[in-house]
């Protein structure tokens, strides 16, 4: 094998460059091997020993790199992970003097960093002055680097305003800084930031600044005009409109106008001033297709859409992108769960305006009196607006709706659903006397079914848990011929549908009543009945219903260690892992980042012991192996092959902020799983649960690790393997607790044992 001095200069740089581990220590040592590896290494770290000396705050050892001809803006490691230039390092470690030196030298303060935050997502790399708002302790840094290096930007297009509140006494002057930061582009930002913020004054001053330019949008194509429309200041909007560099047509990103903005805001004043202007189109769609009529019918006032109907180029009969007409999205707007953007508490709740209902109500009159209007048209997704009224449990738009001889009653969505089928989803008591209604129309039956031979019945218990008792219901369903065994093109029958749902009680009474759960046992990628039991949530009194079932099936001799058969989580974005999908029907995701057996599932949800236990008395396998499908856990090179408690370690993590409390809320079922002869060691290539719980130790996690080792004895390890990793932690001295804990519990346990 050839040396590493043979290597070209080049290779040996990048050697160099990827030791990111503890950089400071593995560059030394390389570059002391040999002359001719010194003579190549040290140049390099010498170069990169501004990073270091930032964040530890060597001034002295950054002024010799820089009279050494180091680049001051140059990105680079210290930690793994972390990538930045020197003034993101001292302004992150509170060094004050190095920050004024490199802004005496005049650093670039726009500069991308890496891993320096979790502020923003991964790809997301912030500038110096995120760091100094957000992540510094020197007081007035963020007030320096923007006075004297001219700091703007928080990130890539975003101006440090888009992340400020005036209202926070310490940003204050970092805002007014910012607010009259000299440019065009600057202004318009101060500008958008002032209308937001609702300083009315702030804003009034920017407009007779000199350097404004008001054309100028936001990285969201947002103009200043568009930003006095969704805040809903008409003042403001009639000073800018008197601006020669103002055009109240001008779309942002997403294709919405100002006059688009001003029916989401339900403000008649703003939508007639747009409608005054020759450059405003009435009839203009966004990218979704829709116009401000869509907007408007969703939750606006009659008034508004009313005038937007006598505008040239308004069609009340047009579809958007997905098929839905104005008449759908007015339909659709008096969901009870949907809350126009209007009177918005300082709690951040919404506060229906008054008389909205009315409103909305007159607003469907008004839309079906229109000559072009077809009340029976269906969108994409196969959804009439009589379909949409069912969806929300709105009889009073369905009566409307029936009165026209354009509605069909029978109509069909993508799927075959009825109204019927739609009006047995919803939860609302008002939803019992819609289906009443619908079953009076000529030639509506109880017993149909929708494509994939779904009953009614599958819809009333495979959808969210009602507000009415069901039991009457379900009664004269079934009286009426509805079978309550029919399964589904998917495998399920109501029964099914309620247990995907998560509705266990419902569950139960269908038993009660006849179901039978064996019909079918198996389910998407996989799951049996019991998978799908414990990947609901167990919170009483729900979790008693949910033992009960368990308990059940596992009498009826469902197989207890059967495994999961899952594609690499996550999916691609057009794949959809519900078990059924289909609107009407609330189901599952029945994904997880492992292929498992049940036990997996009760031993990793804190509210699951005692299914755990009824698991492991029925004779679970408590070693049984969990395989990965995590795709960031994936590796060509290693076995996807995990052994049991590894499994439920890693499941144990939350995975934004992993802490010792998520291991202690299942210390209980770490120790049953102990208790009936689950293993530290692993037979396999991949880490024992006892390694992995020493891992997670060295991250200062000790809570499994401790968990483990004082309710382990030695059937549930070897010694040998104790040994093993105690001899691995020996080599580490910087993790003496750990190797203390191991050599202690090797005594206790194998002192009698050779």
């Amino acid at each position: 094998m050839a040396s590493i001095e043979a290597l070209p200069v080049e290779t040996i740089c990048r050697i160099a460059d990827m030791c990111t581990e503890d950089p400071d220590k593995a560059q030394v040592a390389l570059a002391q091997t040999s002359h001719h590896l010194h003579g190549i290494v040290y140049p390099h770290i010498r170069a990169k020993s501004i990073f270091w000396a930032a964040r530890e705050g060597r001034l002295d050892t950054i002024k010799e790199a820089h009279e050494h001809g180091a680049d001051l803006n140059a990105s680079g490691t210290t930690t793994l992970g972390q990538k930045a230039t020197p003034l993101h390092y001292a302004i992150k470690h509170g060094h004050r003097a190095i920050v004024e030196y490199l802004v005496k030298v005049g650093v670039d303060p726009h500069v991308p960093s890496k891993g320096l935050c979790k502020c923003y997502k991964e790809f997301v790399e912030p500038y110096a002055l995120h760091i100094a708002l957000d992540h510094s302790e020197i007081k007035g840094v963020a007030e320096l680097i923007v006075q004297k290096l001219g700091a703007y930007w928080t990130k890539s297009d975003t101006p440090a305003l888009e992340e400020l509140y005036p209202e926070e006494d310490h940003q204050k002057e970092v805002v007014d800084l910012l607010v009259n930061f000299p440019g065009p582009g600057p202004a318009a930002d101060a500008l958008r930031f002032a209308m937001i913020c609702l300083k009315t004054a702030v804003a009034t001053r920017i407009l007779a600044r000199p350097d404004l330019d008001a054309s100028i949008p936001d990285s969201n194509g947002r103009t200043v005009i568009y930003c006095a429309a969704f805040t809903g200041q008409i003042g403001m909007a009639k000073l800018l409109l008197q601006r020669p560099d103002v055009d109240a047509s001008v779309a942002d990103n997403g294709g919405h106008t100002p006059l688009h903005a001003a029916a989401d805001q339900r403000s008649l004043p703003l939508t007639e001033l747009f409608l005054q202007r020759r450059e405003v189109d009435a009839g203009k769609v966004d990218d979704m297709g829709m116009t401000a009529l869509h907007i408007a019918a969703g939750h606006g006032k009659p008034e508004i859409v009313k005038l937007l109907l006598e505008q040239p180029g308004v069609s009340a009969a047009l579809p958007d992108n997905t098929g839905m007409t104005p008449l759908h999205w007015a339909v659709r707007s008096r969901d009870l769960m949907i809350r126009p953007w209007e009177n918005m508490m300082p709690n951040g709740a919404f506060v229906e305006p008054t008389g909205f209902r009315e409103e909305s109500l007159e607003l469907i009159k008004l839309l079906l009196a229109q000559h072009d209007v077809n009340a029976g048209v269906h969108s994409q997704m196969g959804f009439t607006p009589l379909h949409q009224a069912c969806l929300i449990g709105d009889i009073k738009v369905a009566k409307l709706l029936l009165k026209r001889h354009d509605v069909d009653v029978k109509a069909r969505a993508s799927h075959g659903q009825t109204p019927l089928h739609i009006a047995a989803s919803n939860w609302r008591p008002s939803a019992l006397m819609l289906m009443g209604l619908l079953l009076e129309q000529p030639g509506v039956q109880i017993t149909d079914v929708d494509n994939d031979g779904r009953t009614v019945l599958h819809y009333i218990c495979g959808s969210r848990r009602k507000g009415y008792t069901i039991e009457t219901l379900v009664e004269t369903v079934l009286r009426e011929g509805v079978p309550i065994n029919k399964v589904s093109a998917n495998g399920l029958t109501a029964f099914h549908q309620a247990l995907c749902c998560g509705e266990f009680w419902t569950a139960q009474y269908l038993l009660s009543v006849g179901a039978d759960p064996m019909v079918s046992t198996r389910f998407k990628y996989n799951n049996s009945l019991l998978h799908i039991c414990l990947k609901h949530t167990g919170t009483p009194p729900n979790g008693e219903v949910r033992t009960e079932l368990i308990e059940h099936f596992i009498a009826k001799g469902i197989e207890i260690d059967n495994y999961t058969d899952s594609p690499p989580h996550p999916l691609s974005d057009d794949h959809d892992s519900k078990i059924d999908d289909v609107v009407g029907i609330r189901s599952m995701h029945p994904l997880m980042e492992s292929d498992c057996t049940p036990l997996l599932l009760a031993a990793t949800d804190a509210e699951a012991l005692e299914s755990l236990e009824i698991l492991l008395e029925a004779g679970a396998n408590p070693n049984a192996p969990v395989i990965i499908r995590d795709r960031e856990l994936l590796d060509p090179n290693k076995s996807d092959r995990q052994a049991f408690l590894s499994g439920v370690i890693r499941h144990t993590w939350d995975p934004e902020e992993p802490g010792d409390e998520d291991a202690m809320e299942l210390q209980e079922s770490f120790q049953m799983l102990l208790k009936y002869g689950s293993r530290l060691d692993f037979d396999g290539p991949r880490e024992s649960p006892l390694q992995d719980a020493c891992k997670a130790a060295e991250e200062g996690r000790f809570a499994v690790l401790q968990i483990l080792l004082e309710n382990s004895t030695a059937k549930n390890v070897s010694k040998s393997h104790v040994e093993k990793v105690i001899s691995d932690y020996e080599k580490k001295p910087q993790h003496s607790r750990i190797l203390n804990l191991l050599k202690k519990f090797l005594r206790k346990v194998f002192r009698n044992r050779r």
